[in-house]
């Protein structure tokens, strides 16, 4: 009979949990494993756990708050700051989150230090000015001498305000799996903790590109859980980590049997943004419009455009929505955006965002193409065999764009070797492009290589499930 592993799951953001829940992860867990959770003690008071804790209260044989005081949040937060500037060298993803802090937005060119980039700078120095001011406390700590002083200070912090390690040693779990979006007070004091009781930890970054491009690790887990081998490739050389202590699971939302057939119903053509400046969408979907304007296909008559920005708050984007769409016929906002309602959202009950992650994935499954900015929908899509274009014009790019963010995040640059992936560098090849999946409508199977795209044959569960199984074996043959 096999042994029942006694896992304790870790989170420092109670909607973290989200998408977890939705796939049923803590549910397979909990058949073959006693499945405890630690999470901060004042979200078990939010009306947010109220609705959700009876959905997942069956799958946990224990669950605990545990104190996580302000100055623990501040200082983890602050170390994954500083951090990045202090480690800056090692990545370009650092560098060009840098950049971004700094002129995102201000239409500087991606040769930012040429007479025009400068001159973009000076024409925006009042607001080049106050990013500086926000920032230099976090490149005072990320300097040399500093850092190395001031981080330790931080952790102590941490330590000293976050109950985590005496949580798993109360708990004495076999394995720790430490859900992370950033680096935080949480993942610190977890980490730690489980290490110095000799507990393997795992570390689960909950996205595409929280591994890669956020900051540099201050501790080092047993084992890291990413998307595929390209990013754990990355991730190896950036927290200083055996490259067999990285392991490829996916993604909890890209299961097996999620393949969409090319059926009566496919009849959207997905527009996905990311940035939450959506004006910067605009040449692209000027694009699609001028070719959705001239293509009529008998076949394709009752076909939607829904286009999905980034969710967003922020008045100047929803201007930008609402005076876009006026002048377009083509193209439709996403309701879900327009109520903002997304599964991403975590302003509504978890119902809704269930509710709401079940209306995209019918989104995307009636997709003919989707055309996408950097965004793990990418994956998603292609997870499924539906065809992905990522406009990234190369021309004038600037400091926040699509081609500078795909050239910029290492977790990106593997797209360009993804199958069933295609670069827009221009509008030209834009419209080529989208023309020939309107009129020539095809899937394109996944290589499921785990290279840039992992599914296989096991669920994310128990993709997860046999690193603990791998994890717990390599202590028992330590303590012999």
């Amino acid at each position: 009979m096999a042994v029942r592993r006694k896992i304790l799951i870790v989170v420092g953001n109670l909607s973290h949990l989200d998408q977890f829940v939705i796939h049923g992860f803590f549910k397979e867990l909990s058949e073959s494993s006693s499945v405890l959770l630690a999470m901060p003690a004042q979200d078990m008071s939010s009306q947010r756990w109220a609705e959700l804790s009876p959905h997942i209260q069956s799958f946990f044989a224990q669950i605990v708050g545990y104190e996580y005081g302000d100055s623990a949040r501040k200082a983890g937060s602050q170390i994954g700051e500083a951090s990045t500037f202090r480690f800056r060298k090692n990545a370009t993803g650092y560098r060009t989150r840098l950049r971004n802090k700094f002129l995102i937005g201000l239409g500087v060119p991606i040769s930012w230090k040429t007479g025009a980039g400068l001159k973009e700078i000076w024409r925006n120095r009042a607001e080049a000015r106050r990013r500086t001011i926000k920032e230099m406390p976090s490149v005072i700590r990320g300097t040399k001498i500093c850092f190395w002083l001031w981080s330790r200070i931080a952790a102590s912090r941490i330590l000293k305000n976050c109950q985590l390690p005496r949580i798993i040693r109360d708990l004495n779990p076999d394995a720790v799996l430490i859900l992370m979006q950033r680096q935080a007070g949480s993942v610190v004091a977890a980490i730690d903790g489980a290490a110095k009781l000799g507990v393997p930890s795992l570390l689960l970054p909950v996205k595409w590109d929280n591994a890669s491009s956020k900051s540099p690790l201050l501790k080092t887990p047993s084992r890291m859980l990413v998307y595929n081998k390209q990013v754990g490739t990355v991730c190896s050389r950036l927290h200083r980590m055996e490259l067999n202590s990285i392991v490829a699971v996916g993604s909890v939302e890209i299961g097996k049997g999620k393949s969409s057939d090319l059926g009566s119903g496919v009849r959207s053509l997905v527009l996905i943004g990311s940035t939450a400046d959506s004006s910067s969408s605009e040449p692209w979907l000027q694009s699609v419009s001028r070719v959705l304007s001239n293509y009529k296909s008998q076949s394709f008559s009752d076909m939607k455009t829904i286009w999905r920005p980034y969710p967003t708050a922020d008045a100047s984007s929803l201007a930008f929505m609402n005076s876009f769409l006026q002048t377009q016929r083509e193209i439709e906002l996403d309701p879900d955006i327009q109520a903002g309602v997304s599964h991403r959202a975590t302003r509504i009950d978890f119902a809704g965002v269930s509710s709401a992650y079940a209306r995209f994935c019918s989104l995307l499954e009636s997709a003919v193409v989707v055309i996408s900015e950097c965004t793990s929908v990418i994956v998603d899509s292609r997870a499924r065999g539906l065809p992905v274009i990522v406009p990234a014009f190369k021309k004038d790019a600037v400091i926040g764009s699509q081609w500078y963010l795909l050239n910029g995040f290492e977790h990106l640059q593997g797209l360009r070797t993804t199958s069933g992936v295609f670069i827009a560098e221009d509008e030209q090849e834009l419209e080529r492009l989208l023309i020939d999946f309107l009129t020539n409508p095809r899937r394109i199977a996944p290589d499921n290589s785990g290279e840039n795209i992992f599914v296989d044959e096991r669920s994310y569960a128990q993709r997860v499930l046999d690193v603990v199984d791998e994890v717990v074996a390599e202590k028992s043959a330590w303590a012999v």
